[in-house]
């Protein structure tokens, strides 16, 4: 299933995290994020698997915004496995 995000835009606290973020992943493709300390790379995790609503812009999987599928539905189409520290 397609990944595609465009033009999100998250702040925390009034702080800008993320600006005007765009990415496309094809079904099948593996990708890393890297950049360094508090570049924003959890927090577009947490934008795309639905923990953090953005600003501005959109997270689709194939079609569909994240936001309008159900829970239930979304937890069908994505996971997440976080590490702690």
């Amino acid at each position: 299933m397609r990944l595609t995000v465009a033009g999100v835009r998250v702040a925390l606290d009034g702080t800008p995290v993320l600006r005007d973020v765009d990415l496309a992943v094809a079904a099948g493709d593996f990708v890393g994020l890297v950049g360094p300390n508090g570049s924003g790379k959890s927090t577009l995790l947490r934008t795309v698997y639905r923990s953090l609503r953005p600003d501005a812009g959109v997270v689709r999987l194939g079609d569909d915004d994240v936001w309008t599928l159900s829970a239930r539905t979304a937890a069908r189409r994505t996971a997440a496995v976080l590490q702690d520290g």
